[in-house]
């Protein structure tokens, strides 16, 4: 009797400490401004999930949403709104795998799932898209934005291998990523593909390339794009029209569920700016299927 009365105080303790709050599907929990100051946690049927108010909050990503104050520090609440890294960073963001960067100056690093700081804020690239872990890995910017490295959870280099020169467009720059066991890279502008070794896979010979997804990757050459295997082969006979790189580079999306978007125009392609048919806007967009097969065709 004595051990079943401790177990029932124990129980109590637990619930007057706000251990058993209730958690919620994260993707039912929207980031909503109230009042044009304050985000809150909304549920599909409208109600608010949690009493806390942010300054700024995020999407929930993996189970877990970024939340700042009004000094604009960041911390890492879970789904059921409880707290579980403090205010204690500056532009903390998520970077996949169970990471997050966080700014120093002009400098980011990373810190885990409980804010412990993993890699130290040595590396630059804080004005483009932010760093990203896949597969293990999260390609970095060195401290002067020269060149990427590769790096993992530890901070530690994973192959010798740098690509110099930054990808994306006018706007921004981004960050590669492995997926499908390969990452772009590029030597002297020349695409191609390395894979966890850093070695080639797939040799630079294209004039843009993207990610690899369901194992299939957009590349193009000259004006037009075609899709390749993890073995650099063309996977998809027919060959699609380009999209404007001007803003943010070669990001001509990705498969998802055998199904993607892309233009099926191929006159949009290898145009001069100055040309009067160079319009985008003008483009035909549809979807397709792994094999090619057009699924879909927008309205202009």
């Amino acid at each position: 009797m004595k051990s079943i009365g401790m177990i029932m105080m124990l129980l109590a303790s637990l619930l007057a400490c706000g251990i058993q709050k209730n958690g919620y599907p994260s993707s039912d929990l929207k980031p909503t401004l109230i009042d044009g100051e304050h985000y809150v946690y909304v549920l599909p049927n409208g109600e608010q999930a949690f009493i806390e108010q942010f300054d700024y909050a995020t999407e929930f990503e993996d189970g877990f949403a970024i939340i700042c104050d009004s000094n604009e520090m960041c911390g890492i609440i879970d789904s059921t709104g409880t707290m579980i890294v403090p205010y204690s960073f500056v532009e903390l963001w998520f970077a996949g795998e169970g990471m997050y960067s966080f700014r120093v100056d002009e400098t980011l690093g990373f810190i885990d799932r409980k804010g412990n700081i993993r890699i130290p804020p040595i590396y630059g690239g804080i004005g483009g898209a932010r760093p990203r872990f896949s597969e293990g890995v999260c390609a970095v910017i060195d401290s002067t934005n020269t060149y990427y490295l590769f790096i993992d959870k530890n901070g530690r280099k994973v192959f010798d291998r740098i690509i110099e020169g930054t990808l994306g467009g006018a706007a921004t720059y981004y960050f590669p990523e492995f997926h499908n066991g390969l990452c772009v890279a590029h030597d002297k502008y020349k695409f191609g593909y390395i894979d966890h070794t850093g070695k080639w896979a797939i040799p630079p010979q294209f004039d843009q390339a993207h990610r690899f997804s369901e194992g299939l990757a957009a590349v193009r050459k000259k004006g037009l794009v075609m899709f390749i295997n993890a073995k650099g082969e063309r996977a998809i006979a027919r060959s699609f029209g380009a999209i404007d790189e001007g803003c943010c580079g070669f990001d001509y999306g990705f498969f998802q569920k055998g199904i993607m978007r892309v233009n099926l125009d191929s006159t949009q392609s290898d145009i001069d700016i100055d040309d009067e048919r160079y319009d985008f806007q003008r483009a035909q967009w549809g979807k397709i299927d792994k094999l090619g097969n057009i699924l879909e065709v927008e309205a202009p």
